[in-house]
């Protein structure tokens, strides 16, 4: 992910825990993404290289020494914060040759949290943090269904969509995002292309069918271009290949997007904003 919009992987087998972090940093501006074990948190880091992680010492699966130290093998340079119910987790780091950027006892002091983060350089982007400004008066409000198998990836893309102001929605299969598409009426679906069941290529003339003003652009692995080329021909908008920076996908939505549709009046700015 690029740093311009910071992401926080949140790593405990608590889930009471995980939904507290994830609803505290995600109102604050950070893309939040989720794991519960201690390998998931190792592979989360190699796949999205996330800002910052907030790790629990006791995780299940490597335990949180074990995980940090996969984390650091896969990128040194990234700041941790530890999460433990003792008061000796930077102790038993030290003795395991490690560092973290900071380190904190259950119940979590979620604002000192954020404030070691920013210490450490990982804050959140102007544009997320004011995402709750109200949309542009005279437009309505742009809806997105965000079409994937993979419900990490589906979530990362709405969750930040949705800090951008549009409406964005879920279908995790093609069979469901033909349900959605007729109830939600999106102005723009982002379709994967290889799903189980109803793939994309399948699903597309179906969608078309029920919304032929609904714009679809495909979403695909490089090894599937040749694919994707053929949806355009079935009626798709345009294709991007995972995967994309967001400030990519910004720049697509806006060539796409109805004149009469508008997201957050940050949104519009940040759509305009030069893509690097």
């Amino acid at each position: 992910m690029n740093d311009r919009f910071p992401s926080l992987l949140c790593a405990d087998a608590d889930t009471d825990v995980l939904d507290q972090l994830k609803e505290y940093f995600t109102q604050h501006g950070f893309i939040v993404l989720t794991a519960t074990n201690g390998v998931e948190a190792s592979l989360q880091v190699k796949r999205w290289a996330p800002s910052a992680v907030i790790l629990d010492l006791f995780i299940p699966r490597l335990g949180g020494i074990g995980a940090l130290g996969r984390i650091r093998a896969i990128d040194p340079t990234i700041p941790v914060i530890l999460t433990s119910d003792t008061g000796n987790a930077l102790e038993m780091v030290t003795e395991a040759g490690l560092s973290v950027a900071g380190a904190f006892a259950k119940p979590l002091d979620l604002d000192h949290m954020a404030q070691t983060l920013a210490r450490a350089g990982v804050t959140p982007h102007a544009d997320l943090a004011a995402a709750d400004l109200p949309p542009a008066p005279g437009h309505a409000r742009a809806r997105i269904l965000v079409v994937d198998d993979e419900p990490e990836f589906r979530e990362v893309v709405a969750e930040y969509l949705a800090g951008k102001g549009f409406d964005a929605r879920e279908a995790a299969s093609g069979e469901e995002a033909i349900k959605r598409v007729a109830e939600f009426q999106p102005h723009i679906v982002l379709l994967d292309l290889m799903m189980a069941g109803i793939g994309g290529l399948a699903a597309l003339p179906e969608i078309k069918a029920i919304a032929p003003d609904t714009c679809v652009i495909i979403v695909t692995a490089v090894e599937e271009l040749t694919a994707a080329r053929g949806a355009l021909a079935r009626g798709a908008a345009d294709y991007v290949t995972k995967p994309f920076p967001f400030q990519y996908l910004d720049a697509v939505l806006e060539v796409h997007m109805p004149l009469d549709v508008a997201t957050s009046p940050v949104a519009q700015s940040a759509n305009h904003s030069t893509v690097e």
